[in-house]
């Protein structure tokens, strides 16, 4: 390959003066940075308010038969510890190269050793972007200018895919701030809160989910409709009104809860079917017998969190029940974290989870595409979490979300 730096933008970018509040604000003062993912940079621009000796690493776009070191660097960093073991298994990380939809990036140094990846996740169908896995080999740490490589590797990735790709998306850590930081370089902002979500180096950790958007997706493409919310759902709803400007709401308000004795009557008419795959995750299908109802998600035993839960039912009292099988599930799994996203004008299910124990920490506007018209919905992040929360360290925008939630 040709090694190649990013061209001849503005000597100095100072992305920390700038606080880019959407991707194309972000992408705005680099002109002429690199969108052909196959050739070999470097970042040399200046983004730090001050200069340093660190190493500016040399960006390039992974191989299939570099899933092997992917996986040595995961492995070595986490201490074998990290839950989501596809990432530690390099057949599987050279089919997710392979299929092309995973972008990894490898950090270099001017000697051609790796000193740390990352990987963008692109969905074209949902038209969504994930940021996930940066890590650096621990002699690399305090070495690698990790800032540089980070952003540097996001632009190329911006640039190529803007337009394909509307909003993105990612789950920073809080042990520390240093993901959200450099997240929040690059346009990610936090956007809800996930009490006790995950588990790192065998400590409880809560996560905050960050989002940037292609600013056409609100002028062009975001729904029409009136947000419809509970009065619960207020405080995190205002909080993305206050940044995003978004419209005045419908505030619904439910007094009557369903029959629990009629519910446990029909509870065992939920068939539970349940598939593990080789990374031990448990998929698990809750279906209403005699109906299309579902309810679906993902248990992952070495996080002990239900994630990835979906639904569709035909009436309001089947979600009741399928909740309420899914709720004992979690506490037969002593699962600790479950979360649900629930669409920003069904107020009825959102009473549903919130009376059931979920509670709203984050609205998400234009987060789901609806395929049926080709415009992007609303979601609220309901969750609910066991144990004693260990310390959040938060930048200053996910401060002010913790005031509205």
């Amino acid at each position: 390959m040709v090694e190649r730096v990013i061209g001849s933008v503005s000597p100095q970018v100072l992305l920390d003066n700038i606080h880019p509040s959407h991707i194309d604000e972000f992408l705005t003062p680099f002109n002429n940075y690199i969108e052909d993912l196959s050739i070999e940079n470097r970042l040399n621009v200046n983004i730090r308010r001050k200069p340093n000796d660190k190493i500016n690493p040399i960006l390039r776009l992974a191989e299939s038969k570099d899933a092997n070191v992917i996986a040595d660097i995961v492995k070595e960093d986490y201490e074998g510890t990290y839950p989501y073991k596809e990432m530690e298994d390099p057949e599987e990380i050279a089919k997710m190269i392979q299929r092309g939809n995973h972008k990894f990036f490898l950090f270099l140094d001017g000697s051609g050793k790796v000193m740390g990846s990352t990987c963008y996740v692109l969905d074209f169908k949902e038209k969504k972007g994930y940021v996930r896995s940066f890590v650096v080999r621990k002699d690399s740490l305090g070495l690698m200018d990790a800032k540089k490589a980070y952003v540097g590797s996001f632009l190329q990735v911006l640039k190529k895919y803007n337009g394909r790709i509307l909003l993105w998306w990612g789950e920073a850590r809080t042990a520390d701030v240093k993901s959200q930081y450099i997240n929040r370089l690059c346009s990610l902002r936090p956007i809800a809160l996930m009490p006790n979500k995950d588990r790192f180096y065998n400590n409880i950790e809560s996560d905050v989910l960050i989002i940037s958007y292609n600013n056409n997706l609100f002028r062009r493409y975001r729904s029409n409709k009136k947000p419809r919310i509970i009065p619960c759902v207020f405080g995190p709803y205002s909080f993305s009104r206050k940044r995003y400007g978004l419209e005045s709401p419908i505030i619904i308000k439910f007094q009557n809860k369903l029959n629990p004795k009629k519910l446990c009557k029909k509870t065992n008419k939920v068939i539970v079917q349940k598939k593990i795959d080789k990374f031990g995750y448990n998929h698990y299908n809750l279906k209403m017998k005699d109906s299309s109802s579902y309810l679906k998600f993902t248990y992952t035993p070495t996080v002990q969190n239900f994630e990835k839960t979906e639904y569709k039912v035909k009436n309001p009292f089947e979600l009741t029940i399928l909740i309420d099988k899914f709720k004992f599930l979690a506490n037969k799994l002593n699962v600790r974290y479950s979360e649900v996203y629930v669409n920003g004008y069904n107020a009825i299910h959102q009473q549903i989870f919130y009376d059931n124990g979920f509670f709203p920490r984050g609205y998400i506007p234009a987060w789901r595409l609806n395929k049926e018209n080709g415009f992007f919905e609303d979601y609220i992040l309901f969750n609910k979490y066991n144990e004693k929360i260990n310390k959040i360290n938060l930048i200053q925008e996910g401060r002010e979300l913790l005031r509205f939630i």
